[in-house]
C-alpha cells in the first residue's frame, strides 16, 4: 500500500468515527466543537494530499516527457512531496500499515 492510499483509509475512518461521535446525543458542546474540528481537518488532509498528488504528476509528467528547460528540481521536488505525505502521516504510526520508512521525514 503506498502512502496516499494509507493516509486516505486513516482520513476515512477518522472522519467515520467523528460522524458517529457527532450523532451521540451524549457529546458536549466541547466533544461536538472537537469533532466537527476533526472533520474539518480531515477535509484539509484530502485537499493537501490532492495537492500534493497533482504537483507529484505533473513533476513525473514532465521527467517523461523530458520537454522542459531544466529538470534538475524534479527530484528534490518529489522528494519535498513525499516528505509532507510522510508528515500527515506521522499521527498513524501505530497503526498496522504504518511503514517504519515513513518516520524519516
Amino acid at each position: 500500500m503506498d502512502i496516499v492510499e494509507f493516509l486516505s483509509e486513516r482520513i476515512t475512518e477518522d472522519e467515520a468515527v467523528a460522524r458517529t461521535l457527532l450523532s451521540d446525543r451524549a457529546v458536549s458542546k466541547s466533544g461536538a466543537w472537537y469533532e466537527q474540528r476533526l472533520l474539518l481537518e480531515c477535509e484539509a488532509k484530502r485537499r493537501l494530499i490532492r495537492i500534493v498528488e497533482s504537483a507529484r504528476q505533473s513533476a513525473l509528467a514532465a521527467m517523461v516527457s523530458d520537454t522542459g528547460p531544466e529538470l534538475g528540481w524534479v527530484p528534490q521536488s518529489l522528494e519535498w512531496m513525499e516528505q509532507s505525505l510522510y508528515a500527515l502521516a506521522l499521527p498513524y504510526y501505530d497503526h498496522p500499515g504504518f511503514e517504519q520508512d515513513w518516520l524519516r521525514a
